[in-house]
């Protein structure tokens, strides 16, 4: 538990549980952080905060309280500025409203793109209150977010310019993304088409990235392998580069050999975690059943990797995570292994405030997706280009020859199975793995995917969403526009 949550939920506790009116909730909010945030983060470490237990936790360790504290707890009960710092608190009584139990909880997880608003203000009028550290208040916590397009390469390129990636990001978050035909670091074929983007923070202190896919190939039987890796034979992509050839690896060790060597000298992996919602995610852009990738002719991995490191002077935590996928099938007279870094994300902060930027995270990350048409067309050339080489390879060898035309089956039935998809609404139990939910616009009937982080959305005529766990926050009323309330629906199996 950080300094900075014990701090939040010291306020809401003194503000939700002892006090009614705003002002007096504005003093026991300064008066408890000052004097008792050091206490709880000593005292009360193992408690889950959330619905007064911290405030709790304090009253049962009332003896062993800092003399600050001890005057801070007698203020706030008595009201008196000039309370003995001997005297025995009288800290506010946990909050025992179902209300105030959910904007607790709602308080502690506050994301890192909420705004600080006071109850009954509103934002500047052109200005989204929205600011890039962890806020809230009283009034709860929202996000404010804007859905951008990833535009394909475009004429220039020799293809048409059309959506290609969609993305919410924070609204007050600079942006740039795009689709580069051949900017991936892999020759592949797979790899023709390159998606990369950025969205920071008002003080650049925030970064989320999304790089590239990467992938490699690899064969069993060495006569296969001489067809992959023979310089005169082999398939090259766009600026003439060649695939890849290695043996498959699981995602930590792709992280931490690939990756990792990007960072500047001294950087440490502090941890890695299984990254189910990115696995889930990865499956269903490919048509693949529910599951965790381990078994079948198509195995997915996806990790989440947290990397402590130093730039320009600063110590920073980044959360970096990937998702692999190995396509298996037979080849020669052993298998072949067609595998693909790919979903590459990342998110930087200051360290100390990674922790509280993972809603943000992970609400990022689920809206993250490509548009069917866009894929469609995308796996279309593909599709061209393995036929080429297949019909070149055919007059060579059979062997790599029925390897590509396997490709061309891959793609194809990732396109069949996207587009069949496409309209339908997953299941519930897929859309719990991958930290979504389906929203209902009552205006116009279309339906929506928004992360399930949030019960509460609403939708303006600019493209911007804010999405709340506050059950009585409204945007109108607090923020500039016009916003129709999003209406959650059960999805079809």
């Amino acid at each position: 538990m950080t300094m900075r949550r014990l701090t939040q939920v010291l306020a809401f506790g003194a503000a939700g549980a002892a006090l009614s009116g705003l002002a007096q909730a504005q003093s026991a909010v300064d008066i408890l952080t000052a004097g008792c945030a050091d206490d709880a983060h000593k005292l009360c470490a193992d408690v889950q905060p959330g619905g007064g237990r911290i405030i709790a936790c304090l009253k049962q360790h009332k003896d062993s309280l800092s003399p600050k504290c001890t005057q801070a707890a007698g203020q706030v009960s008595s009201g008196s500025a000039g309370a003995s710092p001997n005297s025995a608190p009288a800290l506010p009584a946990p909050a025992s409203a179902p209300s105030a139990s959910v904007a607790a909880d709602t308080l502690i997880a506050a994301p890192a793109a909420g705004p600080r608003l006071s109850s009954g203000s509103k934002a500047s009028a052109g200005k989204p209150a929205h600011l890039s550290s962890a806020t809230a208040n009283a009034a709860g916590s929202y996000l404010l977010m804007k859905k951008l397009s990833v535009t394909g390469p475009g004429p220039d390129a020799g293809h048409p310019t059309q959506p290609a990636y969609d993305v919410m990001v924070p609204s007050a978050w600079t942006f740039a993304g795009n689709v580069s035909l051949g900017g991936g670091k892999g020759g592949c074929f797979a790899d023709l088409f390159a998606m990369s983007m950025q969205a920071t923070s008002p003080d650049g202190s925030i970064i989320f990235q999304a790089a590239p896919d990467y992938s490699w190939q690899y064969a069993d039987d060495p006569a296969v392998m001489k067809s992959l890796t023979d310089p005169k034979r082999r398939a090259l992509g766009a600026g003439g580069k060649p695939c890849a050839t290695a043996k498959p690896v699981k995602a930590e060790d792709y992280i931490r050999q690939k990756i990792v060597p990007l960072f500047p000298s001294g950087a440490t992996v502090v941890s890695v975690e299984s990254y189910p919602a990115l696995n889930e995610i990865v499956r269903k852009r490919r048509g693949l059943p529910p599951g965790d990738g381990s078994s079948g002719s198509t195995r997915t991995e996806a990790v989440r990797a947290r990397v402590a490191f130093q730039k320009d002077g600063k110590d920073l935590e980044e959360w970096v995570a990937v998702a692999i996928v190995v396509d298996i099938s037979r080849a020669g007279r052993g298998s072949f292994y067609d595998s693909h870094a790919t979903s590459l994300v990342a998110l930087t902060a200051p360290k100390g405030q990674l922790d509280a930027n993972e809603r943000l995270f992970e609400v990022i990350v689920s809206s993250l997706r490509p548009q069917p048409q866009w894929m469609a067309y995308a796996n279309q050339q593909l599709t061209i280009l393995y036929r080429a080489e297949a019909q070149k390879e055919a007059v060579i060898d059979k062997i790599k020859s029925d390897l590509i035309n396997q490709e061309i089956a891959t793609i194809q039935g990732v396109t069949a199975n996207m587009m069949a998809g496409a309209n339908v609404s997953a299941a519930r139990a897929d859309q719990n793995i991958r930290n979504v939910q389906t929203f209902r616009d009552p205006t116009t009937g279309n339906t929506m995917e928004l992360s399930n982080l949030y019960d509460h959305a609403w939708l303006n005529g600019s493209n911007q969403y804010v999405m709340s766990d506050d059950p009585n926050f409204n945007p109108n009323g607090n923020l500039s526009g016009n916003w129709s309330q999003l209406q959650a629906v059960n999805p079809s199996p």
